[in-house]
């Protein structure tokens, strides 16, 4: 019960730092690099390896992911109400969005961390190669929008050799095989269609 508490805790905590510096990248971070710290795969890094960290039971390592995004979301969005003085509403549209797709994303690689490492079937292949594709997906979603990033150019262009490099890292040897590569062509094309979903509900 107490381990519960302090992952809960820690969750809370991890979540509420990478919405605040969120904030302060996006405010004093030079160039592009401001439009990248606001990138929502980063903050899936952290939700992923704060609940790969803390693993446990299938649904608490979801819920630890699920917990570290839902605090990214609110603390951006009350330190940024504070740094440019206007009131924090929490029904605000685009907060109850990032709520949603913090519940989604977090059920979705919280089941990643879970499975992360733990054998070598086809489901497992997929789930290892989730950041990589988060990464990739975003990136390629703003270079087929590209008309409303040409001021941050450095950030899409950043946040696609991003998601190679990853793949590369995590994959090492097997990043040529065939299963490896078609997992991650499977999940950017996946991903690519939920950042579509997610850009015609912001614009």
């Amino acid at each position: 019960m107490k381990s519960n508490i302090m992952n809960g805790i820690l969750s809370i905590m991890i979540g509420c730092i990478v919405g605040v510096f969120t904030v302060f990248g996006q405010k004093y971070l030079p160039g592009s690099f401001n439009s990248l710290a606001n990138s929502g795969a980063v903050w899936i890094i952290f939700a992923f390896y704060t609940s790969l960290l803390l693993r446990k039971t299938m649904i608490k390592t979801i819920a630890i992911c699920i917990n570290t995004l839902i605090f990214c979301v609110l603390s951006y969005y009350w330190f940024e109400s504070i740094i440019n003085m206007h009131t924090f509403q929490f029904g605000d549209y685009y907060i109850l969005l990032w709520l949603a797709c913090a519940v989604v994303g977090g059920t979705i690689f919280g089941y990643g961390a879970y499975r992360h490492n733990k054998s070598e079937y086809w489901l497992d292949t997929l789930t290892s190669n989730l950041l990589p594709a988060v990464f990739l997906s975003e990136g390629i979603n703003k270079i087929i929008h590209i008309e409303g990033y040409m001021h941050m150019l450095g950030a899409v262009w950043g946040t696609v050799i991003i998601g190679i490099c990853l793949y590369f890292l995590l994959n090492r040897k097997k990043s040529f095989q065939k299963r490896q590569m078609s997992s991650i062509l499977l999940l950017t094309g996946l991903g690519l269609l939920g950042f579509e979903i997610l850009f015609q509900l912001t614009v």
